[in-house]
């Protein structure tokens, strides 16, 4: 019998947050909502139980959904990014981190002084807990239909064990998962998504993502 898996997003209450909330909770995965207010995040789960219909989703603030999963995913935007990192190293401990947030001034991408956000939040957690990188380049409004065929995501950290669960899981919300490396290669996927944002405002769309070939069959 398969594990239950529990999953806080923090800053969940976003667009990438909400969306990504409604995929997990679809195939069975309990899902925490996390938020600096927590009347905000249960009114966003309230909003998405009218979509789910059933399922698996709360809202909390950052903490208390940081302690209550197993695997935790960043999604707050990069301005907050080290700070709520650093306010939240104590629960993060002994979970895996799962870094979705892209270091993004005016919609350009920039290199933070660690290297990517994914280094810069290992950084800071150290050995406390493994941070792997994945999500940065996917279509918020394509996760929010059930029925959108959804981009390959690359993932990408120093800890394979852990970055094989993270992979496990994404291809749950229907995705394709593509082992990316190292932590060290988190600049080139957070860099991308600035050029999936320019290709949306260029051609008027809002599903620019990316796609692997040449690797035969792969899932």
């Amino acid at each position: 019998m398969e594990k239950d898996i529990n999953i806080a997003i923090v800053g969940g209450t976003g667009s990438l947050g909400s969306a990504l909330a409604l995929r997990l909770v679809a195939p069975g995965v309990r899902v925490i909502i996390g938020s600096r207010d927590r009347e905000k995040a249960r009114t966003v789960v309230e909003s998405l139980r009218k979509i789910l219909g059933k399922g698996s989703l709360e809202g909390e603030t950052n903490q208390e959904a940081v302690q209550e999963a197993e695997f935790v995913v960043i999604a707050v935007p990069y301005g907050g990014h080290a700070t709520t990192i650093a306010q939240l190293k104590g629960q993060l401990a002994g979970k895996t981190v799962i870094d979705a947030v892209v270091p993004l001034k005016k919609g350009r991408p920039f290199v933070p002084l660690a290297g990517s956000a994914l280094m810069e939040a290992q950084e800071i957690l150290g050995d406390e807990a493994p941070v792997i990188g994945a999500l940065h380049n996917i279509s918020a409004v394509d996760l929010q239909s059930p029925d959108a065929s959804l981009g390959d995501i690359l993932v990408c950290g120093d800890n394979d064990a852990a970055k094989q669960k993270v992979m496990e899981i994404i291809h749950k919300i229907g995705a394709r998962t593509f082992d990316a490396g190292p932590a060290a290669n988190g600049y080139v996927i957070e860099g991308l998504t600035g050029v999936l944002i320019y290709l949306n405002r260029k051609y008027k769309s809002k599903h620019a993502s990316v796609k692997v070939t040449g690797i035969g069959d792969h899932k």
